[in-house]
């Protein structure tokens, strides 16, 4: 969303994917090949270039994957001739590769990498060289500030967009319907929305968004999608949904969720609380999520278990009319081309580079 508006305003960006490693050379050798040592940038979107990149090993396993890793991306990016005023990196295993680059270069920290990623290693080392070397930090919440020690980082929370606040509305809200909207992965607590279905037999939740396992966790993304069968039908996963489509998804509903497993949300700023808000919907949350915001919604429901996400549901399905509007007023407050200030401020000041690069999307 920021690149929208960056481009919006006639600055191009260029982003580069998180690498793809030599798992891909046994499914698709030819595409690891071309993009190991230069990017092959295409517009996905006015003024929106992105390119894939490949390495041996993600950064993350180790010093050593994280040395190998950082050294392909440095040469990948200046085969791929990368004079960028400005480089956003946003995984801490890949900064090693900044020394290698010219221009203003910044972390922008969007979440706890070692409650999300716990087999990652060498965060605390990595996280340190950040704090010493970056001419920026930014972080979504206040939270992560303490992972950078002897920096203050500049906290841009995230936002929704006017168009989703702007929409018409198409549909009926329907009772007893929560919905989920938002990228699918181990966070996601299954257990948690089984037990909710289970002390509430006669509602439904759909989830719409993408599903992001890592190949490691195929277990917990069967998990997932066996929760249709197990609630009778009462949970279906909906798959990917374009913007256009959320006012409608998100007006039909009676509440929307955040089900995430509570010691993998701190210092979350979710784009979905936003969203969610824009249209009015009543917002619930499982602990971890909301309270450590220094920006959270108003007349949102944080709960610590299955029984109090279930009564927080019911409780919401009944809460006074002007509460839709207080989160919708509050959400248009935080729109992203307000966000986009506040990032450009933080990442430039006031001046607006000619060409921003972001590693990776």
């Amino acid at each position: 969303m920021i690149a929208t508006e960056l481009a919006r305003r006639g600055v191009p960006t260029r982003f580069v994917q998180a690498p793809a490693d030599w798992r891909r050379v046994r499914s698709d050798p030819g595409n690891w090949w071309r993009h190991l040592p230069a990017g092959r940038f295409a517009e996905v979107a006015p003024g929106i270039t992105v390119s894939e990149r490949s390495t041996v090993l993600p950064g993350l396993r180790g010093p050593v994957a994280e040395r190998v890793d950082a050294a392909l991306l440095g040469r990948f990016l200046r085969r791929s001739s990368w004079g960028v005023a400005l480089t956003v990196f946003m995984l801490p295993w890949e900064w090693r590769a900044a020394r290698s680059i010219g221009g203003r270069v910044v972390f922008d920290c969007t979440d706890d990498w070692a409650r999300l990623l716990p087999q990652a290693r060498g965060l605390p080392d990595q996280l340190r060289r950040i704090a010493d070397e970056a001419d920026e930090v930014i972080v979504v919440n206040q939270v992560l500030a303490d992972l950078f020690p002897g920096r203050i980082p500049i906290v841009v929370p995230n936002g929704t967009d006017a168009a989703l606040l702007e929409a018409p509305r198409s549909v009926e809200r329907r009772a007893r319907h929560a919905v989920y909207v938002g990228s699918v992965a181990e966070r996601f607590d299954v257990d948690l929305v089984r037990a909710v279905l289970t002390l509430l037999p006669e509602w439904t939740l759909t989830v719409h968004g993408q599903l992001v396992f890592p190949l490691r966790a195929s277990a917990a993304a069967e998990r997932f999608l066996a929760l249709e069968q197990e609630t009778g039908g009462r949970f279906r996963y909906a798959g990917p949904i374009a913007r256009a489509e959320l006012p409608a998804v998100l007006d039909a509903a009676a509440v929307a969720l955040l089900p995430d497993v509570a010691d993998r949300a701190l210092g979350q700023s979710s784009m979905k609380t936003y969203d969610y808000c824009a249209r009015g919907v009543p917002v619930v949350a499982s602990a971890g999520h909301l309270e450590h915001s220094s920006d959270a919604p108003p007349h949102s429901y944080v709960v610590d278990g299955a029984a109090e996400m279930a009564a927080a549901m019911v409780a919401a399905a009944d809460e006074p009319v002007n509460w839709a509007a207080e989160r919708a007023h509050w959400a248009a407050e935080r729109t992203w081309d307000r966000r986009t200030d506040a990032w450009l401020d933080a990442a430039l000041g006031a001046r607006l580079p000619d060409v921003t690069g972001v590693h990776p999307s």
